[in-house]
């Protein structure tokens, strides 16, 4: 955009800062017309620092600041990728690590035959606000148009030109005019209508080496053609080219394990768990090797045509993490399990062996509650008001207590009077009067009474009944008898559950709070570094004066001989005063270091916290993309006038008692769109 096109008084760039800061908020609707009113008094200033002026006033802090110049710049500049995630990624909108997230996602989606744009799917996991997808698909469009608009020209003029007017700056010669990239990797130069062709290469030499470019220059034979050749003022000539940097390569992971957690037993048809049949569990021996890793490899600094260095990216060298009952080989880059179990690794990578946790009595006061990163295998019983959490729960009987599970949760005998959320099945004997709730299925052998279940799996009771309770079953329900001439009636459920919706909400909730308070740690980060480089600075000078006091009283000291000099006297006392003051600003410079580390050790563990938050949102929606509805409920025993059975759009009340029915929720046209037109049926089953 030209400056001198002029908008209401302000030139285009600051009309865009203008236009951009208002959209996304960082300039209140309050403030916006102080601001153009200040501008408007002010046209006599064609160069007037938008941001500066804004910070002055107090509309904007100093690190939206710098965050809307950084979106500003490269919303205005032509984008070297256009690609919607790039752009998020250079506007700083998202992090690398948190697009590739949302990339993997993207892909997932993709290969199950949902196309679901990467605006879209940002926005609904809440990395990008509505506002910011706007922009970032209002600049794509502007590239398309720049696209369609640029007037046609022949091959010939495109290639005499091989740069964009606006990544370079212009430097006038006499006879020479040259075109410099600000990034100082390439110089070219044209001839004015005053070049000599007669000029000497040391001549022409001069004239870079007056302009600093020093490296990179062509060789003789080619300045000579460049002299000597006839071509006018419209032809560019590279003149000389930097060394490009080569950038290092992260160190990664090779993994020697299946990292897929699976179940620690199955529940036999008798009731009891069969702890022998562990299904296909990954399984080391102590010393195999669990993880490999393949070290960084280190880049090289480029040379700009200035001769200064082009940093290159610095590789990572990741640490691997680790966990318990593994170790690090000599050389550091092997994990080895110092026992034999099943291998885990988590979501913030920590790796560990798992060889669980046994209780052979109850968890009670004895024992406390217990929370262990492992399968947790009990005895006995888990006491009221006592709780577990842990991967994969085993247990005799639960009576009051609280079972939260990564993993399968299996009850030998009952629960009664308890709390269960699992992340896997539950299977139980019984369950009385309890809540319970589950990604998976649940199977109850003999019973469930006054009970309320909410799972997105399947709901098995084939042999018992249920009793005066809530299931909600998103796969469906089977049942042997249901209800009672003299119980309450229950409330059946099928092919609905609000369980992952309800999940998600406390995860956003989660990430919101984890945000707000990256955010502060954000703007402590740069207060305390900014004083703590306020500090470096000043004990710079302080010492660098002490110094050149230090040489001044050597010379006068000489000078002087056998007379004392009084000045001498006076420099000592400014000497003394200059020691007090470098060691109190070496003791605050230790306490803006250590206050430094602690706030980027706790944003590290906030950014953590928001990334892993993030992949479990996405690994609850894949789970409920896996998840079946089946708004089907089959009961081959009895049940019992009264019942209550909800679908996921109608439902029905039982007028009279059935046996050996099966109630599903059809729709009668046939449009599975039309919610009114869905109905429950009986049929025999």
């Amino acid at each position: 955009m030209a400056s001198e096109n002029k908008i209401n008084g302000i030139n285009s760039r600051n009309a865009l800062i203008i236009k951009i800061a208002l959209y996304l908020n960082y300039l209140s609707k309050k403030n916006h017309p102080k601001l153009i009113t200040y501008m408007q008094n002010h046209k006599s200033d064609a160069e007037v620092d938008i941001l500066k002026v804004m910070l002055i006033n107090k509309h904007i802090n100093q690190q939206d600041a710098k965050s809307l110049k950084k979106i500003c710049v490269n919303f205005a500049k032509p984008p070297e990728d256009a690609r919607f995630g790039s752009l998020c990624v250079e506007f700083g909108f998202l992090t690398q690590s948190n697009m590739d997230l949302a990339l993997e996602e993207q892909k997932r989606l993709t290969d199950q035959g949902q196309n679901i744009m990467l605006g879209d799917c940002l926005v609904d996991a809440g990395m990008l606000s509505e506002k910011q997808r706007s922009l970032v698909l209002q600049k794509q469009k502007l590239k398309i148009s720049d696209q369609k608009e640029t007037p046609k020209k022949n091959k010939r003029e495109l290639e005499e030109q091989p740069f964009e007017n606006n990544n370079v700056y212009e430097i006038d010669e006499v006879e020479i005019k040259l075109h410099i990239q600000r990034d100082a990797f390439k110089a070219f130069v044209t001839k004015t209508e005053d070049f000599d062709n007669a000029m000497l290469i040391s001549d022409l030499k001069y004239l870079l080496e007056k302009n600093n470019i020093i490296y990179g220059i062509v060789d003789d034979d080619r300045l000579e053609n460049f002299i000597k050749d006839k071509k006018g003022t419209e032809s560019y000539f590279e003149i000389a080219e930097g060394l490009a940097p080569i950038d290092g390569i992260d160190a990664r992971f090779i993994y020697m394990f299946e990292r897929d957690y699976l179940k620690a037993g199955l529940l036999k048809d008798d009731g009891a768990i069969d702890f022998k049949d562990r299904g296909e569990i990954p399984f080391v021996e102590e010393k195999d090797i669990l993880a490999e890793k393949i070290p960084p490899k280190t880049g090289k600094a480029g040379v700009s045509i200035f001769g200064e260095a082009i940093p290159c990216l610095i590789a990572e060298d990741i640490p691997f993490n680790l966990g318990q009952n593994v170790s690090l080989s000599k050389d550091e880059l092997k994990v080895i399990a110092d026992v034999s179990g099943n291998p885990k690794i988590t979501q913030g990578g920590e790796i560990s062996v798992n060889d669980a946790y046994f209780i052979k009595g109850d968890v009670d006061y004895k024992t406390g509650h217990v929370k262990f990163d492992k399968n947790v295998f009990i005895a006995g019983s888990i006491k009221n008001g006592f709780r577990v959490e842990a991967i994969t729960v085993v247990a005799n009987t639960c009576d009051g207590g609280i079972i939260k599970a990564k993993g399968d949760v299996f009850i030998q005998n009952g629960v009664t009077e308890s709390t269960i959320e699992a992340k896997g099945d539950i299977k139980a004997g019984f369950m009385h009067r309890s809540k319970a709730a589950c990604t998976g299925g649940m199977t109850i052998i003999k019973e469930i009474v006054d009970t309320e279940v909410i799972l997105e799996g399947e709901f098995k009771i084939e042999r018992g009944r249920v009793f005066s309770s809530v299931v909600t079953a998103k796969g469906g329900a089977k049942i042997f008898n249901l209800g009672s001439e003299k119980a309450k009636p229950s409330t059946i459920t099928v092919g609905t559950s609000d369980y992952f919706e309800n999940q998600i909400n406390m995860i956003d909730k989660a990430i919101e709070r984890r945000q707000n308070a990256l955010e502060i740690k954000t703007i402590e980060k740069n207060n305390t570094e900014a004083a703590l480089n306020d500090a470096i600075e000043k004990l710079k000078q302080l010492e660098k004066s002490k110094k050149r006091t230090l040489s001044i009283m050597e010379e006068m000291e000489k000078n002087a001989g056998d007379k004392p000099d009084e000045k001498i006297e006076l420099f000592q006392k400014g000497l003394s005063e200059a020691d007090k003051k470098i060691h109190n600003l070496k003791s605050q410079k230790k306490v803006e270091e250590a206050l430094f580390r602690k706030i980027k050790n706790d944003i590290k563990v906030y950014a953590d916290s928001v990334k892993d938050s993030v992949k479990e949102k996405f690994s609850l929606k894949r789970l409920n993309q896996k998840t079946t509805s089946k708004p089907i409920l089959d009961v081959s025993g009895t049940i019992f006038s009264g019942t209550k059975v909800n679908g996921r759009y109608t439902n029905i009340i039982l007028s009279k008692t059935l046996t050996h029915s099966r109630i599903m929720e059809v729709n009668s046209a046939g449009d599975k769109t039309a919610k009114r037109n869905w109905e429950m049926i009986i049929t025999d089953f």
